[in-house]
């Protein structure tokens, strides 16, 4: 494993401080998802001629997907060891594995929580989001990074 510093302290064996960077990492990738998803469905492609679940799970997804990358590589930075365990290429071949299946979740979420319960999309975005978080790291740490 490479070393991980941050303002001179080796964090490299502390997986308590490598949660927290990681829920830092997560939240403000939630932060940017949230406020694309908002500027999306509000002002880009509110006008679009389809229905409003359609517009929802369109917006969600090209949200989810700008967010991930963005995680991605403050992930690497912050918290896992890329390349590590695995080629740079299997490595990001997994982590769009990952990544899918976690927009897949996150469309049925929002597909359940607007859709069928009828819920505010914003609520049910941030919903599905820390629902998300959970199943990101555990697969990033397990299958991916290694623990």
């Amino acid at each position: 494993m490479s070393k991980k510093v941050l303002f001179g302290v080796d964090y490299t064996d502390n997986e308590l401080l490598k949660v927290v960077l990681y829920l830092f990492a997560g939240g403000t990738a939630a932060v940017a998802e949230w406020t694309l998803f908002y500027v999306l469905l509000n002002y880009i492609f509110k006008d679009l001629p389809v229905t409003f679940v359609t517009l929802i799970m369109a917006v969600s997804a090209i949200a989810f997907i700008l967010s991930t990358l963005y995680h991605y590589f403050l992930g690497n930075i912050l918290v896992f060891d890329s390349g590590s365990r695995y080629g740079r290429r299997e490595e990001i071949g997994l982590v769009f594995l990952v990544s899918i299946t976690g927009l897949l979740f996150n469309l049925i979420l929002m597909y359940i929580f607007v859709g069928l319960f009828d819920w505010d999309p914003m609520v049910s975005k941030v919903l599905a989001s820390c629902i998300l978080v959970i199943w990101n790291y555990l697969a990033r740490r397990k299958w991916i990074f290694g623990s």
